[in-house]
């Protein structure tokens, strides 16, 4: 009777170290996506604000000249958005669309 011994070349050892590899892809993008909270409130960088409202930087700027936008500088140059902030400003100026379509 010959022994089945585990070694790399198992397929149940290839079979768990494909699915380690699977948890730590997960693991490293939650990492990366991680939005820190203080309080209850998730802040965004600049960068993620630009991204997710598809602005320029100089318009995220603009906004934040004109006091349209909430904001946070913490130090000298970090600047937060807080994420509720900017969906009140986002449901302050949605303009519903019309029930019907003039043809």
């Amino acid at each position: 009777m010959p022994l089945d011994y585990l070694n790399e070349a198992s397929g149940e050892i290839r079979r768990l170290f494909a699915r380690l590899d699977v948890v730590e892809r997960t693991l490293r993008k939650a990492f990366e996506e991680r939005r820190p909270m203080i309080g209850e409130e998730r802040y965004l960088t600049g960068e993620e604000v630009c991204t997710r409202l598809h602005l320029l930087p100089r318009t995220l700027q603009t906004l934040r000249d004109r006091r349209q936008i909430p904001f946070t500088v913490l130090g000298n140059r970090l600047l937060l958005y807080p994420e509720s902030g900017i969906r009140a400003v986002l449901d302050r100026n949605l303009r519903p669309a019309a029930d019907e379509f003039p043809l």
